[in-house]
């Protein structure tokens, strides 16, 4: 009798954890790799959106989409409210930490030093935040996570004066100085592959990011395409993408080592571009170079760039290398135009903070745009330069508007301003919700020659998805699960 009360127990037991397993979130996974999401509702990332559907992830790929799909046996269930893409940024500044340069504290812990809090404010990774000097105790509140600790998301102990640990420093100054012309180098010989920036971008959805130089060179490095998560030799997508270019004030105004001239003072640190006259100089010399060498010609001159340099341009002449050009204002967009034109190059605009100003050479010139971020005051780097002092609100909604092809990026911004919140913005200002949700999904894709991969939820497609808490982008929706590759690579606690 007790023998059989026993096995009624375990037996009533199995029953009721395999029952619950099946109707909670997260069912266990029997050691397979394969994933299976229940959700309300899916966003394929072309406007088109399923309710109630299953899709089956295995060898992390997307191998099923329907309503009745096979389950096998083992497959980890997953339940959710909302399904997306996995975003992607096509124009972000990533955290690039190079001993070379200076390292600078992170604004968050010259907050602590002012408030002369010290190491107590590091997170032990304990169940509860050990943290009680913290000037964000207020935010310590369940499910929600610190601004400032990182508690308690963070399973690893963060030092906030560690430069980069703790986010993007926007004043770094990456790109190889030596000359205004310099295609012939990549941003991927300076990026920290395991760099915590990646981490933290996964964290908010966004699993494909374009990397970008920075912009203090007139023909800069060339950018890459990454992946945010899963192992360090797989996160490269596209290690030589296009060469970033840029008409305006930043090379001759954050590019070290150049002093513009006052009056009759010139000193040995004076070099050209100290105007934008010099930068549209450097710009189109730069090409005639190219041009001159493949012709067999030898240029020279103080501003010739070099051969290795023009080997490059001549590949964006001949069309095998894409350019990016970033133009904020309009008369720089407008230069952008010329120039380019000059030479028979197509090219991306970046960053074109007063497009709507030049909404006639865009629409006319058809070329894709990258916009971004929506802001009415600037944060960050671009709060260091007069050409973001005019934005409107409305610009994207414009673009969208004028038929060009458009993504949208929050560069260097993360958390409460980051790609999510970007998207949110832009749905307030005018952009249709299935269209935003393009902009950071199929649309960059596109651009980045990757939407055969990535982009939309579809069958071959590698299984990069989000997981809503509610409609996605709401106020009150929160990102519960970030899947790359077919792996649950970050889920919020408590989900």
């Amino acid at each position: 009798m007790f023998r059989k009360s026993i096995t009624l127990f375990f037996g009533l037991l199995l029953v009721l954890t395999g029952g619950a397993t099946a109707q909670g979130k997260v069912a266990t996974d029997g050691g397979s790799d394969t994933v299976v999401i229940k959700a309300a509702k899916v966003f394929i990332g072309d406007g088109v959106a399923l309710e109630d559907v299953s899709i089956r992830l295995e060898g992390g790929r997307i191998q099923a989409i329907g309503k009745e799909i096979e389950i096998p046996e083992g497959a980890r269930v997953i339940e959710a409210v909302a399904v997306t893409p996995g975003l992607i940024d096509a124009n972000a500044r990533v955290d690039i930490s190079d001993d070379m340069l200076s390292e600078m504290l992170d604004p968050n812990a010259l907050l602590l030093e002012l408030f002369g809090f010290g190491d107590e404010h590091v997170h032990t990774g304990e169940d509860i935040c050990r943290c009680d000097l913290c000037p964000a105790l207020s935010l310590h509140l369940d499910d929600e996570v610190c601004l400032y600790c990182g508690w308690p998301d963070e399973p690893q102990p963060i030092d906030l004066r560690n430069p980069s640990a703790v986010g993007v420093s926007t004043t770094s100054v990456p790109t190889e100085q030596a000359s205004e012309v310099v295609p012939h180098t990549s941003v991927l010989d300076s990026i920290d592959l395991g760099t915590a920036d990646l981490t933290r971008l996964l964290r908010e959805g966004v699993t494909t990011v374009y990397v970008s130089p920075d912009s203090s060179a007139v023909i800069g490095a060339r950018g890459m395409v990454l992946r945010t998560g899963g192992a360090l030799d797989d996160r490269v997508v596209v290690p030589l993408a296009a060469v970033k270019a840029v008409i305006g004030s930043d090379p001759f105004r954050i590019g070290t080592r150049n002093r513009s001239p006052w009056r009759t003072n010139v000193s040995i640190y004076t070099r050209r571009p100290n105007s934008r006259m010099g930068v549209g100089w450097v710009f189109r010399r730069a090409f005639y170079d190219a041009l001159l060498r493949s012709t067999g010609g030898n240029p020279y001159g103080a501003d010739t760039s070099s051969a290795e340099a023009s080997t490059v341009l001549n590949r964006v002449l001949e069309g095998k290398v894409s350019l990016r050009v970033q133009a904020r204002t309009a008369p720089d967009i407008e230069s952008a135009f010329r120039l380019c034109g000059e030479f028979g190059v197509s090219f991306i605009l970046e960053d074109p903070t007063e497009a709507y100003l030049a909404m006639v050479p865009i629409r006319r010139g058809g070329v894709p745009v990258v916009f971004g971020p929506i802001f009415d005051r600037p944060t960050g780097h671009l709060a260091r330069t007069y050409e973001t002092s005019e934005p409107r609100l409305s610009t994207l909604r414009d673009l969208v508007a004028s038929g060009v092809p458009v993504s949208l990026s929050a560069q260097d911004l993360r958390g409460e301003e980051g790609l999510a919140r970007q998207v949110m913005l832009a749905m307030r200002f005018g952009v249709e919700p299935s269209k935003a949700l393009e902009l950071v999904t199929s649309a960059p894709a596109r651009l980045l020659g990757i939407d055969s991969d990535v982009g939309t939820i579809e069958i071959g497609k590698r299984a990069d998805l989000v997981l809503w808490s509610g409609p996605p982008f709401s106020s009150t929706a929160r990102i519960e699960s970030v899947i790359l590759g077919g792996q649950v690579e970050y889920t919020r606690k408590g989900s």
